[in-house]
């Protein structure tokens, strides 16, 4: 049994994430170029179904060379990732309201980087407020 993709990697299918990291990887690229990156030997024809599908969700980028397109991420993986992240956190804060925003602050380690941003993050909100 495998487990369920976690991040960046949960909130698309198994062959938009290839994708998606292949262009991250080597930059704008062919639909043949890209379907070389992809380690799972898919047919050509679906890597340009999905890499079309892809641009109408507004996930990828194209333009026209000759006869073809090239094609690369809308957004960086960074990009990506904060957008994920913030629809994540308003979900949650629409579902489960301050509960959600007191299980966060408990599973944050207080030795760690992530909980010294945290305060830093609090204390400059607050410093706001008072202003």
């Amino acid at each position: 049994m495998s487990a369920e993709p976690r991040g960046l990697a949960g909130q698309f299918g198994p062959l938009e994430f290839a994708i998606l990291e292949a262009l991250w990887a080597g930059g704008e690229s062919s639909v043949a170029e890209c379907a070389e990156r992809l380690s799972g030997g898919q047919a050509y024809t679906t890597v340009k179904t999905v890499m079309e599908r892809m641009t109408v969700k507004g996930l990828l980028v194209r333009r026209k060379e000759s006869r073809a397109y090239r094609y690369d991420a809308a957004r960086t993986r960074d990009e990506m990732n904060r957008d994920a992240a913030e629809r994540t956190s308003r979900e949650l804060l629409a579902g489960f309201g301050s509960v959600a925003v007191s299980s966060f602050v408990d599973a944050i380690d207080p030795t760690s980087p992530e909980f010294d941003d945290l305060v830093a993050r609090l204390r400059a909100i607050a410093g706001r407020d008072e202003e």
